[in-house]
């Protein structure tokens, strides 16, 4: 199975955000967007890209909120970044997205 994939333009970020294996009711376009993923035009983006309108850049929930480059690769859904267990739930590193715990687990 082909699989679409979109990763950081911004340099020596490693994020990357794969479309799920079951097709969903949105676009991969539009889950990425739900997650936190910014697409704009690279000149935009990304300083000193040459303007071309039809060309467009990505980033990744952590750097578009300042919180980036992703260095580490772990188990964020949303950027594939490094996370931490913590109370709440399983904790990015980098964009900060928590995937809350299993009820029983904790218990």
């Amino acid at each position: 199975m082909i699989r679409n994939a979109v990763t950081c333009d911004r340099e020596d970020c490693l994020a990357l955000c794969l479309e799920p294996r079951e097709p969903e009711n949105a676009r991969f376009g539009e889950m990425i967007v739900e997650a936190g993923w910014v697409v704009r035009p690279a000149a935009a983006v990304l300083p000193g890209y040459p303007a071309a309108p039809d060309v467009l850049a990505h980033l990744c929930p952590a750097c578009a909120a300042g919180r980036g480059p992703v260095l580490e690769r772990g188990e964020c859904p949303a950027c594939a970044g490094k996370t931490e267990d913590l109370e709440s739930g399983s904790t990015c590193h980098y964009c900060r997205k928590v995937v809350p715990h299993l009820a029983d687990k904790w218990c």
